[in-house]
């Protein structure tokens, strides 16, 4: 720990209403916990931050990433849903080895204390083997970030170049029952990483994708998964018309599935009922809006719907193998969708709006204590309250895009980006300062991952797209001119 920090004369947003927000006030940090926040801390033996000019927020909460896509930045920029299923999961999953997982991990973790996210909860579908699994949770380890390492049960695809692939059996083996082995790897994994139940990472469980296989099966893998007793589930649900001959969320109410610890990703597809059910059941959503928007999982209004019934709700940056790792982009799209949506109502009746409902502040809110209630963490972080460990964001408004600084909320969300991140701080380790992350030699891992980056797309050009690709057209219900089942060879 860093032992005392006051962090002085910031325009401070606690985020916890019975404390408000400050105009000029102090933040007192004293092993790695929250002290004190209030206007004039006088403080002996402190190392003193100056904030004066600056926007002083709990750390930002990112409620779904797949960490280990950093080496693909860009390669999923023009792809739907149903493209990035086909060659992300079903092509470039099959090449990582442990150590491409790790630099993934790893980098994608900086990039996301660079743009000011403390916490992040991981959905690691890329366990090839147990090997894997240890990497991506040792990078988690050494990245200094807080968050949930959910262990995912998915198989990928198990290529070899020039060994042929049996086109036929390639859907029903990658989603078929999960092999034995991964339930006891799982356990392994918790004994091994998380046997503190309290520590800055836990243990979750990134279940199969429920939505594209026979419930009965699902039934059988979460019964078996809820013995692993993970903090979330974090479930790929409700990704727009694939949710619509499933029903999923009647299917886990009739068996018993629903509670708190449901964390239900996209969600763009349940009903009105279906969401009533999953708050009922105190379950959470997360929403990626620029990844819903462009991937083609439905318009990103679930946070606002799951806001109206007093349900839990938060965000998350997804993939960047198709969009950027921060979260300031998150927010925007998602205040702006609903607002256009809202504003569209107006004009059907032939009015202008006269009010904006939803505000900056609410989607700052998401971003920050909401993501951490989302997933039980709430007790630990997410906003200025003394006791909580110090996750704490500070953002520079000196800059010419921040200046003046007039609404924090409104500069946080419109007119931010990473640059402005000046100081960042994780169960009180600054591990961000003065622009800089600490103690990360870059171009050692700049290297890494573009070395990682160039073998993986060179062995990915092995595999034949062309034949695999239609194989998934029942499954996304998209067009195709053929569907091709024949054997192919990865030359």
């Amino acid at each position: 720990m860093s032992g005392r920090i006051l962090i002085k004369n910031g325009f401070v947003l606690t985020m916890d209403p019975d404390i408000g927000d400050f105009d000029d006030a102090d933040v007192l940090v004293i092993d790695g916990k929250i002290a004190e926040v209030k206007p004039h801390i006088v403080a002996d033996d402190v190392e003193v931050i100056d904030a004066k000019g600056m926007i002083v927020t709990p750390g930002l909460f990112d409620a779904h990433r797949h960490c280990w896509q950093t080496q693909l930045r860009t390669t999923a920029t023009d792809w739907t849903l149903s493209q990035y299923f086909v060659n992300m999961r079903a092509r470039f999953s099959a090449f990582y080895e442990p150590e491409d997982v790790y630099i993934g991990n790893y980098v994608g973790l900086l990039e996301a204390l660079n743009a000011g996210v403390t916490s992040c909860v991981d959905h690691s579908h890329i366990i090839n083997s147990p090997e894997h699994a240890d990497a991506g949770v040792e990078a988690f380890q050494a990245s200094g970030v807080r968050g949930i390492y959910c262990y995912g049960f998915f198989k990928n695809p198990k290529y070899k170049i020039g060994e042929p692939i049996d086109l036929p059996l390639l859907v029903g083996d990658m989603f078929g029952d999960v092999e034995e082995w991964r339930y006891k790897d799982a356990e392994r994994v918790k004994l091994k990483y998380f046997s503190e139940s309290a520590g800055k990472i836990r243990f979750g469980i990134a279940p199969n994708e429920l939505e594209f296989r026979p419930y009965p099966e699902s039934r059988a893998e979460f019964s078996r998964a809820r013995e692993l007793d993970p903090i979330i589930y974090s479930l790929h649900a409700g990704m727009g018309q694939l949710e619509k001959d499933v029903r999923l969320v009647k299917l886990m109410q009739a068996d018993g599935f629903l509670s708190p610890k449901c964390l239900f990703v996209h969600a763009a597809g349940f009903t009105d009922e279906e969401l009533q059910i999953l708050v009922d059941h105190g379950c959470a959503c997360a929403s990626s809006p620029d990844t819903e928007l462009g991937m083609g999982m439905g318009f990103p209004l679930v946070s606002q719907r799951i806001m109206k019934l007093g349900g839990k709700t938060s965000l998350g940056v997804d993939i960047v193998s198709n969009i950027a790792g921060d979260l300031f982009a998150q927010m925007r799209l998602n205040l702006q969708v609903q607002r256009a949506v809202e504003h569209s109502v107006d004009f059907k009746r032939g009015y202008m709006p006269g009010d904006i409902p939803l505000k900056a502040s609410d989607v700052v809110r998401l971003a920050t204590i909401d993501g951490a209630k989302a997933v039980g963490l709430d007790d630990v972080t997410g906003s200025l309250t003394p006791g909580k460990d110090a996750d704490i964001t500070l953002f520079d408004c000196h800059a010419i895009n921040m200046t003046p600084m007039i609404d924090p909320y409104g500069a946080i969300v419109f007119n931010a980006n990473i640059h402005d991140v000046h100081t960042v701080l994780v169960c009180g380790d600054i591990v961000k300062r003065h622009g800089k992350l600490v103690g990360v030699d870059w171009e050692h891992w700049r290297k890494k991952i573009v070395a990682s980056s160039e073998k993986m797309m060179s062995q990915s050009r092995h595999v034949p797209i062309d034949k695999i690709g239609p194989l998934f057209q029942n499954m996304f219900n998209y067009n195709a001119d053929e569907q091709l089942r024949e054997d192919a060879t990865v030359k």
